[in-house]
């Protein structure tokens, strides 16, 4: 059920947090990459959001690409009142997500490194609900929190659930925790230990930032990076639905244009990701597939209420599939043609 926030944008929150009192312990850094000045108004909300944490969030590190204006806006608006420390990086290349990730975890120094969008905002017991986890579970390398959409219009909220990852929201749809291969970049950390001799993000692959065409690129970095971090690590990524954030969904996302450029450039990315992490590495994507199959089953009794609705999602969810096919064996075609060849760029350790 969808519910109305104080800006007007629609949130859906399935579920309730828990009720146990958070454990005080891990010190927390939250990375923000920024890139546009028309983010500031989603900056904001967020702010806003690390002030009203329950637990404080100990280092705050901005890291702001391309944009003068951008840089002085959240000079002059980091919430510094709420965290321990707080600092702006600014990095003048070419926006890339992956390497304002890189950027911001050099500048990090505590036990937990966090990341969130710049259109996101946190839960309120974010901060508490994260700690809790890591505290408790020792196996635990790494959180992949709950990412649930916040609609700009309740006309948007047609969108099927089980492609919610190509607006970078979790479809997983657990009340507990369960081991996962990687996390979304909206809402995800890690133990310091993660980054150890020098395993970073690759830079190789990340999007260059969303506009209304869609993604610039290859995406990919968060699975890329928590595949190599486990395997390094022996320890696991796990979904904890608990630690949740609201991210902002605006129309042009659900516009058919930039969804088909999104799921040719994830059928690339699996490509790249089964040449060099093997076929197993795909076993996310076949659990999707199944869930996609169960949706379709379900559709069927929609549409005997919903004929319309149901028709829409149905011919949405096969264009994605089909055009996630295509840039995949496109992908494996351009792989043939340089064999042996390892995409290797800073941070693929």
């Amino acid at each position: 059920m969808a519910q109305q926030n104080d800006e007007g944008l629609r949130i859906g929150v399935p579920g309730t947090p828990s009720s146990d009192e958070p454990l005080r312990g891990h010190s927390i850094t939250l990375i923000v990459p920024c890139y546009s000045p028309d983010r500031i108004p989603d900056l904001a909300r967020l702010f806003g959001s690390i002030e009203r944490q329950s637990d404080s969030i100990d280092e705050l590190v901005v890291v702001v690409q391309h944009s003068d204006q951008l840089r002085s806006w959240v000079e002059q608006n980091l919430p510094r009142s709420s965290t321990r420390t707080a600092q702006v990086i600014y990095v003048s290349d070419t926006p890339a997500v992956s390497r304002a990730r890189n950027a911001g975890v050099d500048a990090s120094h505590c036990e937990i490194v966090a990341f969130v969008d710049d259109d996101a905002i946190l839960v309120t017991d974010w901060a508490s609900q994260t700690r809790r986890f890591y505290t408790l579970h020792g196996d635990a390398i790494g959180i992949a929190g709950a990412i649930l959409p916040m609609w700009d219009s309740s006309a948007m909220e047609w969108f099927p659930h089980e492609l919610y990852w190509m607006i970078s929201c979790t479809y997983w749809t657990s009340a507990t925790p369960f081991i996962v291969r990687n996390g979304y970049g909206a809402n995800m950390s890690f133990r310091k230990e993660a980054f150890a001799e020098g395993r970073r993000f690759n830079e190789a692959t990340g999007i260059g930032g969303w506009g209304q065409a869609g993604w610039h690129g290859m995406g990919g970095e968060e699975p890329d990076f928590s595949r190599r971090v486990t395997a390094a690590t022996g320890r696991s990524v796990f979904y904890v639905p608990d630690v949740r954030v609201l991210h902002r969904i605006r129309p042009y996302r659900l516009k058919t244009g930039p969804l088909v450029r999104r799921a040719y450039w994830e059928g690339r990315f699996k490509a790249w990701f089964a040449h060099h992490h093997g076929g197993e590495a795909l076993g996310t994507e076949w659990s999707l597939l199944e869930a996609v199959g169960r949706a379709t089953v379900q559709r069927l009794r929609l549409g005997l209420r919903h004929p319309i609705l149901a028709t829409r999602q149905h011919w949405l969810v096969r264009i994605v599939i089909l055009c996630v096919g295509i840039g995949y064996l496109e992908g494996k075609l351009r792989l043939l043609g340089r064999p042996g060849r390892a995409w290797q760029q800073k941070g693929a350790q």
